[in-house]
């Protein structure tokens, strides 16, 4: 009798321990935890988009159809048009994309230059979808010209792509598979590809073309300074609600070239810290916060390829190492006192 107690006691022991984690919220929580703010934002976007694609048509309410955006004066669709996604196909590829482009991206720029970025790709090829409709209906008087569609996250990918590309050196080369191609002629390769499986779609083609002018430097005018973006960061600025949030990435922790250094993850403001769980963790050097010259900038080398299996990370354009004594304390002091409050910040949001 008493060896069925203690097997009575000893199961119940084992029985009350805590139980197994759940692997879908294991998997959710280290996606937020290593997929930047506005990368995570996009693409919760599409995913949304994708399961209300079963009860209603996103692309006929979302999408910018000339037709409705012009004579229905349904302005928004200039907005919403890269966050529709109605197939599966489009889902798969669109975070292979995102999860490939996006968060390198943001990563350099930090999260609030590249919300403005990915905006600013998105109306400007939308303008131009409207006003190269708006011509071929004038010239063809084709009514199937104002209901041509601009949707999909590829449309401001492939725009962030030839951005990219413009701003490597001109002798770099990119890998499509088994192909080395020039790195100014990527995203023309990449569209055609895209052409020869999915069709032609001019939208695709104007992305493109907005990203060369971007890229280039032709829409410098309506650029977003740095401090510009530090003071919407500030304790009063208009970002302040989302500076805290996981992933946000401030424009004084953008990593710049590093972020396509092999090793660099999503972190976020915490991806200094070393118990958050095992993500990857930004190849950064430290930089003083308040420094005006930490301005985020595209890899200066030929970036990542689609296909492709470089592994060599691009720090051509890195900051200057410092070189007394005093200035290395004083960056390891400053990069310490910034763990310390990402340390703090992570304790109090728990």
């Amino acid at each position: 009798m008493p060896a069925n107690i203690n097997d009575i006691n000893s199961a119940s022991s084992s029985s009350s321990g805590p139980p197994d984690a759940n692997p879908v919220l294991t998997a959710y929580e280290s996606y937020v935890r290593d997929t930047p703010l506005v990368t995570r934002y996009v693409l919760n976007a599409v995913v949304i988009s994708y399961f209300m694609s079963f009860f209603v048509d996103p692309t006929f309410a979302l999408a910018n159809i000339p037709y409705f955006t012009l004579f229905r004066f349904q302005l928004y669709r200039v907005i919403t048009s890269p966050l529709v996604c109605s197939s599966i196909l489009n889902l798969f590829f669109a975070f292979m994309g995102f999860m490939n482009h996006g968060v390198k991206l943001e990563q350099s720029m930090g999260s609030a230059l590249f919300g403005v970025l990915f905006f600013k790709l998105t109306i400007f090829t939308n303008l131009l979808f409207l006003v190269v409709s708006i011509l071929l209906y004038g010239l063809t008087n084709n009514d199937g010209y104002l209901a041509g569609v601009s949707v999909g996250v590829w449309t401001v990918l492939l725009s962030i792509i030839a951005t990219e590309c413009a701003q490597a050196p001109p002798n770099s080369k990119r890998k499509l598979f088994f192909l080395e191609i020039p790195v100014l002629y990527y995203p023309l390769v990449l569209l055609a590809l895209f052409s020869l499986f999915a069709g032609f779609r001019l939208a695709y083609c104007l992305g493109v073309a907005v990203g060369y002018l971007q890229g280039f430097g032709k829409l410098d005018r309506w650029k977003v300074k740095v401090e510009t973006a530090r003071k919407w960061e500030s304790e009063r600025g208009c970002l302040r609600g989302f500076y805290s949030r996981a992933g946000y990435i401030s424009v004084s922790s953008a990593s710049g070239p590093n972020a396509w250094a092999e090793g660099s993850g999503g972190g976020g403001n915490n991806e200094s810290s070393s118990g958050g769980g095992g993500g990857p963790v930004a190849v950064r050097a430290p930089t003083d916060p308040g420094a005006s010259s930490s301005t985020p900038s595209f890899p200066s080398s030929g970036g990542q390829s689609l296909g492709g299996g470089s592994k060599r990370g691009l720090l051509s354009r890195g900051s200057k190492s410092p070189k007394t004594k005093e200035e290395r304390a004083a960056l390891l002091e400053r990069a310490a006192e910034r763990r310390r409050q990402q340390r703090d910040e992570g304790d109090s949001a728990v």
